[in-house]
C-alpha cells in the first residue's frame, strides 16, 4: 500500500471495503455499498484492468533489470578475460609462464580477507574444498562482494584513506564513526562511485550525517582538504607543491593552491557540543608568505565546461566526476588493484604522475574506461578483478622467485592492520567473556591507530608486537579463556581432530602430513615449538591430510599450538 493519502477499493469475504491510507497509518472501514451486480461488475472490471496493467509494468521493469544485470555480467566476464590477456602477453615477452591456480583453501582465505576483511570459518573451508562445482570460485566472489561484511570492510578501508592518521586520537574521534557508517550504507546500496564522491565533497551539516566528518577531521583547512582529496580521489600527491615549486615535478605551487581555493569557503566547526560544516559567502587562499590570492582552478583542463555556477565545492565536484576527467576512474582502479594484488599498477597509489609510470599502461587505461562505462560500479570492478586467472594463481612458481609486477604468481600480502584485528577477533569470538565488538575494540587499541594500509613489517612482526605489547594472543590461547580450546576438549575429539580444527580455525586450512609429523614429534617429546608450524602460504597444504601420527604428550599442547599458529607468519599473511 502506498504511503500517500489515497482511497483504494478492495473486496474480501466480508464484503466491499474502502482502505484509507495516510502516511504510515492504515484504517480499514466497512462501507455500506450499493451492492447491485452491475456496479460490482464495473468495479471488478476496472480493478482487473488496473491489476493487469500493474503486472505488465512490473514485469517489464523486472525484465529490463534482469537484462541489465545479464549484460553487466557479460561485460565483466569479457573484462576479466581481457585483464588476463594483457598480463599474459607481457609474461610471454618476458619469457615467463604463469603459475598454476592456488588450491581451494588458499583461494577461500584470500578471497574472504581481500573482499570482506574477515577469514572463513573452519566449516566454510571444509565445505568449499569438498564442493565440486565448476564455477564455485566465481560464485564465491559474487557472494562475498554482495555481503554486509564486504560493505563494512570497504567502508573501514575508505575511511582509513580519507581520515588523517591521528584521527583515532582526536578527543572527538568517535564522530568519525559517522563517516564509516555512511560509507557502509552507500556501499551496501551499490551507489555509483562518482555519486558517492560527489555527495561526500559537497556535504554540509552535522557530522552525525556522516560525510562531513571528512572536513571536520581535516579541520576545514583548505590545504589539508586539497592534499587529501588529490591523494584519495585523483591519485596525485601535491604536498610538496604546497610550499614551493619542485624542479622535477609537474605540479606547481599555483596548482596546489588553485585546488585548495575550492575549499576556502568551508567552515568546519568542531567543539565538544557541536561539529558541523557549512559553506561561507566569502573566503580566499593566498600563497604562504606572499599576498598573492589564488583563484579556484582545476588541475588540468579536461574540456569540461560548466564550472561557473554553484558553490566552489560543487564546481570542483562537477569537474572531478565528469566523464571527460580521467583522474577519478584511474585512481580508483589503481587502489582497488592494490587491494587485491598487493601493489598498484602504479606505485605509490597516490602518486600517479603519468599513465606511462604503470607496469601495464594499456591495462590501467582499459580498466579505467571499463569502470567509467559501467557507471562507476565499484562492486562490479572488484568482482571483475577477483574473477581473473591472475587473482586465483598460486604464490609459488616452478622457477622460484619471479618479478612481482609480472603477475606470473600471486603476491603473498601482509595483512592490513584492519584484517589482522578482524582475524584476531574471529578467533576471539570463541573467548569466554567480551562480545565481538568489545573484543575487536580491544584488539584495535592494542594494534594502535587502525589504518587500512598494508603493513611494512616483515613476516610475523605484527603478531609479535601484539604479543609483546598486549595480552590478546595470550588470552586467545589460554585454556581457561578460549572457547575454541574448551570445544576441542569434547570426548569425540581425538588429538588428530583437535590438531585439524586448530589449523582450520586459525590458518583456514588443514595441516600437511609434514606438519602433522612435526607436531606429533613435539607432543611425544613434550617439546612442542613454534618451529613445527609451516611458514608457507598454504599453497602446498593437503586438503585431505590424514595421519595417526599424533600421539599423547603434553596436556597443554593444544594451547601451545594455538599460540604458535597465532604467532606464525602465515597467520599474518594473505595467501
Amino acid at each position: 500500500m502506498k504511503q500517500l493519502s489515497s482511497r483504494v477499493i478492495l473486496r474480501n469475504d466480508s464484503g466491499w471495503q474502502e482502505n484509507y491510507t495516510s502516511k504510515c497509518v492504515s484504517a480499514v472501514c466497512p462501507l455500506q455499498w450499493n451492492r447491485s451486480p452491475d456496479r460490482r461488475w464495473r468495479i471488478e472490471r476496472s480493478m482487473a484492468a488496473f491489476l493487469f496493467a500493474l503486472v505488465f509494468v512490473l514485469g517489464t521493469v523486472g525484465e529490463v533489470a534482469q537484462a541489465q544485470v545479464a549484460a553487466l555480467e557479460e561485460r565483466s566476464k569479457a573484462m576479466s578475460e581481457r585483464v588476463d590477456q594483457l598480463l599474459e602477453e607481457q609474461m610471454r615477452e618476458l619469457h615467463w609462464e604463469p603459475a598454476g591456480p592456488c588450491d581451494d583453501a588458499a583461494f577461500l582465505r584470500r578471497a574472504h580477507l581481500d573482499l570482506s576483511g574477515t577469514p572463513p570459518s573452519g566449516r566454510q573451508v571444509l565445505a568449499f574444498v569438498a564442493d565440486s562445482s565448476e564455477n564455485k570460485r566465481m560464485h564465491l566472489v559474487d557472494q562475498l562482494v554482495s555481503s554486509p561484511a564486504s560493505h563494512a570492510y570497504l567502508a573501514s578501508t575508505w575511511a582509513s584513506w580519507m581520515l588523517p592518521e591521528d584521527s583515532g586520537q582526536n578527543p572527538f574521534g568517535d564522530r568519525n564513526a559517522g563517516l564509516e557508517n555512511w560509507l557502509r550504507d552507500r556501499f551496501a546500496e551499490n551507489l555509483r562511485y562518482d555519486r558517492l564522491v560527489a555527495d561526500l565533497l559537497v556535504a554540509t551539516g552535522s557530522t552525525q550525517n556522516g560525510p562531513t566528518a571528512f572536513f571536520v577531521a581535516l579541520e576545514g583547512k583548505p590545504e589539508k582538504l586539497a592534499a587529501k582529496t588529490a591523494r584519495v580521489f585523483m591519485g596525485v600527491q601535491l604536498d610538496c607543491a604546497e610550499c614551493h615549486d619542485h624542479p622535477f615535478d609537474d605540479w606547481k605551487q599555483q596548482d596546489f593552491w588553485g585546488l585548495a581555493a575550492y575549499f576556502a569557503r568551508v567552515s568546519a566547526a568542531d567543539t565538544p557540543t557541536m561539529a558541523s560544516v557549512t559553506d561561507l559567502e566569502e573566503g580566499e587562499v593566498m600563497i604562504p608568505d606572499t599576498s598573492t590570492v589564488v583563484a579556484p582552478k582545476p588541475l588540468v583542463n579536461t574540456g569540461f565546461s560548466g564550472l561557473d555556477s554553484g558553490t566552489r565545492r560543487q564546481q570542483l565536484t562537477l569537474w572531478l566526476t565528469a566523464r571527460e576527467n580521467p583522474f577519478l576512474a584511474r585512481a580508483t582502479v589503481n587502489r582497488v588493484w592494490a587491494l587485491l594484488f598487493g601493489q598498484g599498477l602504479i606505485e605509490p597509489v597516490d602518486d600517479m604522475r603519468s599513465l606511462e609510470m604503470a607496469s601495464h599502461p594499456q591495462l590501467l587505461s582499459e580498466l579505467s574506461d571499463y569502470f567509467a562505462s559501467t557507471d562507476y560500479n565499484l562492486r562490479a570492478l572488484i568482482a571483475t578483478l577477483a574473477k581473473t586467472r591472475a587473482y586465483g594463481r598460486s604464490t609459488l612458481h616452478t622457477r622460484g622467485k619471479v618479478p612481482r609486477d609480472s603477475y606470473a604468481t600471486m603476491a603473498v600480502k601482509p595483512l592490513t592492520q584492519l584484517q589482522l584485528a578482524t582475524s584476531l577477533e574471529h578467533v576471539g569470538r570463541q573467548i569466554a567473556g567480551p562480545n565481538a565488538e568489545a573484543m575487536r575494540g580491544l584488539l584495535q587499541r592494542q594494534l594502535g591507530i587502525l589504518r587500512g594500509e598494508a603493513s611494512e613489517a616483515k613476516l610475523g612482526i605484527v603478531s609479535a608486537l601484539v604479543t609483546l605489547h598486549g595480552n590478546s594472543i595470550d588470552t586467545l590461547s589460554r585454556p581457561d579463556s578460549s572457547r575454541l580450546l574448551k570445544a576441542l576438549d569434547a570426548p569425540f575429539m581425538d588429538e588428530e581432530k583437535q590438531l585439524r580444527w586448530l589449523f582450520l580455525s586459525v590458518l583456514n586450512r588443514l595441516p600437511s602430513d609434514d606438519e602433522i609429523a612435526g607436531i606429533a614429534k613435539g607432543i611425544r617429546t613434550n617439546q612442542f615449538a613454534t618451529t613445527e608450524v609451516s611458514a608457507s602460504a598454504a599453497n602446498n597444504a593437503s586438503p585431505t591430510a590424514d595421519s595417526d601420527q599424533v600421539a599423547s604428550g603434553s596436556e597443554s599442547w593444544q594451547s601451545d599450538l594455538l599460540w604458535a599458529l597465532l604467532n606464525s607468519s602465515e597467520f599474518a599473511m594473505t595467501p
